[in-house]
């Protein structure tokens, strides 16, 4: 069968990748966890890079990119996601984004 082409031309993926191709996605990780802790603090040049952070992730993660050790129970992405999830809902009882609901559906190994 055909499978459906991406923009690029590229083939859809079906299964989720054992590499995360961004070899610098845990770099990325512990720069979030220093911008919410700023935000934390008041600082709040950060909070666009958290936006765009959370964004570059979902992307990942629809496109199956993503590989599932970043997703492990303990993780610092996981730790860090919690913390962002907590500190949105603080700020904004009703706030969601297509990350959180995902990642809340889906099995933590």
């Amino acid at each position: 069968k055909e499978k459906a082409r991406g923009s690029k031309g590229q083939r859809s993926r079906t299964k989720r990748t054992s590499l995360t191709p961004d070899s610098c996605l845990w770099a990325h990780v512990e720069e979030a966890w220093k911008d919410l802790e700023n935000l934390k603090r008041g600082q709040h040049e950060g909070l666009n890079r958290l936006e765009k952070f959370e964004e570059y992730v979902t992307k990942m993660e629809n496109d199956l990119s993503i590989s599932g050790d970043v997703f492990f129970q303990g993780s610092s992405f996981m730790m860090w996601r919690e913390e962002w999830k907590e500190y949105k809902k603080n700020q904004s009882a009703d706030w969601s984004s297509p990350l959180c609901q995902k990642m809340d559906t889906l099995q933590v190994i």
